[in-house]
């Protein structure tokens, strides 16, 4: 909307359970970057107007820099959004000798050897847009060990190198020492004599007896005090799998074939999403995926820039770059003074839906069994519970309701209904709040030209803003999909029929807009909760201007709540009759029937008269259907460089693993698919490809 305020903005996901960890437990998403063209006589900045700013870590690798020991150190380089910067450096110590040379790659990442000489100091020279800057290394500790880890040149072995100087296997002799390899709740341990050990030590670990994903190697004294630790990842044994896709044009459309290959080609059925871009579309679709989502994210405290460039297309310098990312991360997410204290106290429950608690306006008859019924025709609930006879209390537990959603609430005592009650109802779970912040760490932001090119192609075919779009509806007969209803009602002959399918959802957001294309007002009561729906042309001085709402046959008056809690996907057709021709004087400021699909709960015969209506506050969200607005193609550019052209987000593939799609045929040359999801076995499916389009049927 015009009102949007441009900037960067974040989505973040938890549960409540998440509230009993020291650790942030929750989803952040990558920026969303939002540009509204309305507003750009604000002047959004762009990386050309700002000035430049780096911030440049060295990182010993497992945590701290030994004296005397050929220590591993991580460069790690970003610019003012947290985006890595290429660069090429020198290491020189306080002679000003050039000891090593460092090179950074495409995400700001790399490393280097040093021996740290008592009694000298370091600093690293490199150059970024001409100009050479200069940077001291961190200190080295006298005493103590430091590790370097090669997971990437053989493919079967893991090389832990241990390495330290003399000093700290003199002070230590007789000591024990435990390594230890884990994820979750997955360990092993290896003694290490401090008698037996060198100044370096190189131990080799079969990858295949590494769990598969992230492993956390760390370094315990004799004490049980962690003095090193590094994150690997092991690609070796990875449950993944592969999607094959074709393509095939279909008259205006493009037909999308997908078949999901799994190492045992066994239970293939899969749940998929698949975004579709313009293969010159100039997003970075490779920011996230959900493979790092599942197997990295949860273990480290940052975020890591285009992660799914690790998972595609695998190869021995991929592995190399994703090691650099873990290197230069530091230590884990879970610091091991929580781990050592076991089992966490249980403080916030673990909640799956709404838990609903409620009373009604009398006392209950404790001579006779208490019972209510809550009903909803659009969230198909149709369930009992018991009234507490003491607290005239009940409670319904685990229930997915959709925000202000009406429930209808009755009273039972025995097996008789009390005639209009009142519930007094509230759900006790519906907003949780996290109790950890907003982390303050740096998330990549990519800020360029792109902005600016979006605000341009939208300028270039003149998006005016209105105050007021009347839209006028032409009913067409429909060749396809005949009327089935026309003949139920002898008034249907006199009303408007609109059967509900793919044109009506691309051509109406809702149905308020439906509606409101149909000779009716539709109005949102402000501060209540409530909507309502008025005749465009006034009935009588007297009479009401609000038409009748008739469900599935059931006469529901002017209570208007079922309506406009139900979507596109409830409704099979809507008759629309602003005159109330053939309805009677009762229907004189018109009547809206709707019929609703094929196995769905009717509401015939329901007596709704004895049930008392509840919005319920704080539901769940409705999922809506995507769409791309038509004014994007009006635009090349905009079709072409910046917007999603399908996303089907919610596919389920059969039993072999197939599934076939439809999407409008732009006449592009190429097309590109993200797909992310996983199988029923847990194999994670995550690919981007690029498909040429075929130029005949």
């Amino acid at each position: 909307g015009a009102n949007v305020t441009p900037g960067n903005y974040y989505l973040r996901a938890y549960t409540n359970w998440m509230n009993n960890f020291p650790e942030d437990e929750s989803f952040i998403s990558l920026p969303i970057h939002v540009v509204n063209p309305y507003k750009e006589d604000l002047k959004q900045p762009q990386e050309t107007d700002i000035a430049q700013s780096y911030d440049i870590q060295f990182l010993p690798e497992g945590g701290y820099a030994i004296l005397n020991s050929n220590n591993t150190i991580g460069v790690k380089l970003t610019n003012q959004y947290g985006k890595g910067v290429k660069t090429r450096g020198a290491i020189f110590d306080s002679n000003n000798v050039e000891v090593t040379a460092f090179e950074t790659n495409e995400f700001g990442l790399g490393k280097f050897s040093l021996t740290y000489d008592d009694g000298k100091t370091y600093h690293a020279t490199y150059t970024i847009n001409n100009q050479t800057e200069k940077t001291y290394l961190p200190k080295p500790k006298s005493n103590g060990f430091n590790i370097s880890i090669d997971n990437y040149t053989n493919d079967k072995y893991t090389y832990i190198n241990l390495k330290t100087n003399s000093n700290t296997l003199e002070i230590n002799q007789n000591k024990t020492y435990y390594l230890v390899i884990n994820q979750n709740s997955k360990i092993s341990v290896v003694n290490l004599n401090i008698n037996s050990l060198k100044t370096e030590n190189t131990i080799p670990v079969e990858s295949t007896n590494l769990v598969p994903g992230v492993n956390t190697i760390a370094l315990f004294d004799d004490n049980l005090n962690p003095i090193l630790e590094r994150l690997i990842f092991n690609y070796n044994n990875l449950s993944l799998a592969s999607v094959n896709t074709n393509i095939k044009k279909d008259n205006d459309s493009i037909q999308i074939n997908l078949k999901i290959n799994t190492k045992t080609n066994n239970n293939q059925l899969s749940q998929l999403s698949v975004s579709t871009l313009s293969n010159t579309n100039i997003t970075n679709v490779s920011k996230a995926d959900i493979i790092s989502a599942f197997l990295i994210q949860p273990y480290i405290k940052g975020q890591i820039q285009n992660s799914s460039h690790y998972f595609n297309d695998i190869n021995r310098l991929k592995k190399y770059d994703l090691d650099l990312v873990l290197l230069t991360q530091g230590w884990s997410k879970y610091e091991w003074k929580n781990i050592k204290k076991g089992a966490i106290p249980v403080t916030f429950d673990f909640e799956v839906g709404l838990t609903i608690e409620g009373t009604f306006n009398r006392a209950a008859n404790k001579n006779k069994v208490n019972r209510t019924h809550m009903f909803s025709m659009t969230n198909d609930l149709n369930e009992y519970a018991s009234v507490d006879k003491n607290s005239n209390t009940f409670t319904f537990e685990n229930y997915f309701i959709k925000d202000e959603a009406v429930i209808n609430f009755s009273l039972y005592e025995d097996e008789k209904v009390v005639p209009k009650v009142n519930p007094i109802i509230k759900t006790i779970n519906g907003k949780r709040n996290l109790i950890h912040s907003f982390p303050t760490q740096k998330i990549p932001i990519t800020r360029t030209s792109k902005e600016s090119d979006l605000r341009t192609a939208f300028k270039a075919y003149n998006i005016e803003k209105l105050d007021t779009v009347n839209l006028s509806y032409t009913k067409q007969k429909s060749l396809d999909k005949p009327l089935e209803h026309q003949k139920s009602y002898i008034a249907n002959k006199y009303s408007n029929g609109i059967k509900i399918d793919s044109t009506i959802e691309r051509t109406y957001f809702n149905i308020s807009d439906l509606i409101n294309a149909n000779g009716f007002i539709v109005e949102d009561l402000a501060g209540t909760g409530y909507t309502r729906i008025k005749n465009r042309n006034p009935t009588t001085f007297l009479g009401s201007n609000e038409p009748i709402l008739i469900i599935d046959n059931v006469n529901l008056g002017t209570n208007y709540d079922m309506l406009f809690n139900m979507t596109f996907e409830d409704i099979d057709e809507i008759y629309i009759n602003t005159s109330g021709l053939g309805y009677g004087a009762q229907a004189a400021a018109g009547v809206i029937r709707v019929y609703r699909k094929t196995g769905k709960h009717s509401l015939e015969k329901m007596k709704l008269r004895d049930y008392g209506d509840v919005v319920i506050k704080d539901g769940f969200s409705i999922e809506k259907k995507f769409y791309v607005p038509a004014y994007y193609f009006k635009s090349d550019e905009v079709l072409s460089k910046f917007a999603c052209l399908d996303w089907t987000s919610d596919i389920t593939t059969n039993d072999l693993g197939m599934y076939s799609y439809k999407m409008k045929d732009l006449g592009l040359e190429a097309i590109v698919l993200v797909i992310q999801g996983f199988t029923t076995t847990g194999e994670l499916i995550s690919e981007i490809r690029t498909i040429k389009m075929e130029n005949s049927n």
